[in-house]
């Protein structure tokens, strides 16, 4: 008979008293994580690669699973009591609400996923963040693209399914889209001929093939069956357009903010006229614009070149003049907007780095074009494109974002009024505070207002079916000065984004009326340091929630400091 040995017992851990706030980020956790399973691309724009192989289900079924997943979040979060919750997280739990109520009106209200045939586009965007962002060596980076671009045909094959009645101008950008997706496969293809051994770069090749085949049957498809069925009508519509705009809370209906917008391009074309003499005075107003437009570069190695000088010099700028805190170790890489998005790119962008990515590297992507195009980059408009897209707009705003610890922030912060607002005021904040103030940036600058008081009015009227899509293009012509090719491409974006465009300008009157109130509240101790770092430390938040996260920042900044 074996005798065995008694196992001596480990002491046991002390076990940590659960409080609402663990509770809270429990809940939060299983959420965010859950999320990112369902949508693996998302995960890896965020630097969460534990699914960079997979492909979301783009079938009926999924969306009916993600729609069940929606309710049950919904009402498990609203059964958290807020009160007992630390400030922050209280944010969060509305964040939260935000973000469920939005993603259960798109998917059971809007229905969009019937009618835009986008999925070669989904698709092709999901190898984008793996190969540029450089969060592992490019070999292992490449056979997890390899994994997704060998699901493409699948993923495509599935997404056909759920379109019922395409529309009939998404059908067109789908098909736009289809014809530009080869060349980010093949610019994947280029670096992979060069990075793998014989035997895995013919398997790469091989995927790459397929992808490329698969996503020029899927836009035959799209010519053959998709378009013939489709219909004209892309809006909302009256009631739906001003339901998304009181989910969104953005404090106004779309009657108020559309008269905002139809005032503030009358004031500012006023402005502008006046601001005409100032930049060469005796010459008439259309002198002017040609005067400016004519001071460009010649070239696009000399756009790409002046654009780099303008970052720098901002973000010296920046820096010099305590605007905000620039975090250590970002960095900003300027490059030609790559072919696949020219078709809804016609001036420039920006691709924030991955928000949980070590490296915080953002792309600001510029489009190249002939000699005409590039008057629309003159040296003028450059500097105010440089000052939105990078320091202190988009690219300053992202990575202090991506310093907020919060999973629920990280993935569904997506407050364009904030977003967009903030690299909008940014424009003029750098100018008023004397960063390249001249006449001609002025004018320039004011001329990116009416362009964004101009989106107000067609967003407002587009979305809710008042406008046309060919009025749309001539009143962006006409208001902004666009050439029509670049009107389109703009107007095309704007059918699949209702209430973006708005964001611009209405975001920056919300932006402007939240530092006043945050001045008032502070009084002497209010400064815009504190004010900008406040703001983007917060994430990208919706501007009403933006207030109360200013609110307990304000209560922390007035404690006094503690003696050590």
């Amino acid at each position: 008979m074996k005798h065995s040995k008694a196992k001596a017992k480990k002491p046991q851990a002390k076990k940590e008293r659960e409080t609402p706030d663990t509770r809270w980020d429990r809940l939060a956790r299983e959420i965010f994580m859950t999320l990112l399973k369902r949508r693996p691309a998302l995960a890896t724009e965020l630097g969460v690669h534990d699914f960079d192989s997979e492909l979301p289900d783009p079938s009926r079924e999924g969306v009916r699973e993600d729609i069940h997943l929606l309710h049950d979040w919904l009402a498990r979060v609203e059964a958290v009591k807020p009160g007992p919750l630390s400030p922050d997280r209280a944010v969060d739990r509305l964040l939260a609400l935000h973000f469920f109520r939005l993603e259960l009106f798109d998917l059971e209200v809007c229905e969009t996923w019937k009618h835009n045939p986008n999925a070669a586009e989904v698709a092709a965007y999901t190898v984008l963040p793996l190969f540029v962002h450089e969060s592992a060596p490019i070999n292992d980076r490449l056979e997890r693209i390899q994994a997704r671009l060998e699901k493409i045909p699948h993923y495509l094959e599935r997404a056909r399914s759920r379109l019922e009645e395409g529309v009939r101008i998404w059908v067109q950008i789908a098909i736009e889209g289809c014809a530009a997706i080869p060349s980010l496969f093949e610019q994947i293809r280029v670096v992979a001929e060069r990075a793998l051994d014989h035997e895995r770069y013919g398997h790469f090749s091989g995927a790459v093939l397929r992808a490329k085949t698969a996503v020029m049957d899927f836009s035959d498809w799209l010519r053959r069956e998709a378009m013939p069925r489709s219909v004209p009508g892309f809006a909302l519509g009256t009631a739906r357009f001003r339901d998304l705009i009181k989910l969104r809370d953005l404090g106004s209906p779309p009657e108020s903010i559309h008269r905002y917008g139809r005032d503030q391009l009358k004031r500012l074309k006023d402005r502008l006229k006046k601001l005409a003499p100032k930049v060469h005075s005796g010459v008439k107003f259309a002198e002017v614009v040609k005067e400016i437009r004519e001071n460009s570069p010649k070239t696009f190695e000399e756009c790409l070149a002046a654009v780099r000088d303008q970052v720098a010099r901002s973000r010296q700028w920046v820096i010099d003049n305590e605007f905000a805190s620039v975090p250590e170790g970002e960095t900003l890489e300027v490059v030609p907007t790559p072919a696949f998005a020219r078709h809804l790119t016609p001036f420039g962008a920006y691709m924030a780095p991955a928000h949980f990515d070590r490296t915080q590297r953002g792309f600001y992507w510029v489009t190249p074009g002939d000699a005409e195009r590039l008057k629309e980059h003159n040296f003028a408009s450059l500097t105010n494109m440089s000052v939105h897209e990078g320091y202190p707009g988009h690219h300053l705003q992202f990575v202090n974002a991506h310093r907020n610890p919060s999973p629920i922030r990280a993935a569904m912060a997506q407050g364009t009024e904030f977003v967009e607002g903030w690299a909008h005021y940014c424009e003029e904040a750098v100018k008023d505070r004397g960063f390249d103030d001249t006449p001609a940036s002025r004018f320039v600058q004011t001329q990116d207002m009416i362009w964004r008081a101009a989106r107000i009015v067609i967003d407002v009227e587009l979305s809710s079916g008042k406008m046309e899509f060919a009025e749309a293009v001539t009143m962006l012509m006409a208001e902004a000065g666009i050439d029509r090719p670049s009107a389109e491409a703009e107007v095309k974006r704007y059918t699949l984004t209702p209430g973006y465009q708005l964001s611009y300008l209405y975001g920056k009157k919300m932006l402007l009326e939240l530092r006043s109130w945050a001045s008032k509240k502070m009084g002497k101790r209010f400064t815009d340091r504190f004010f900008h770092d406040a703001v983007l430390a917060a994430g990208s938040l919706p501007m009403a929630l933006m207030k109360k996260e200013l609110e307990w920042r304000i209560r922390e900044a007035k404690k006094p400091a503690r003696a050590h």
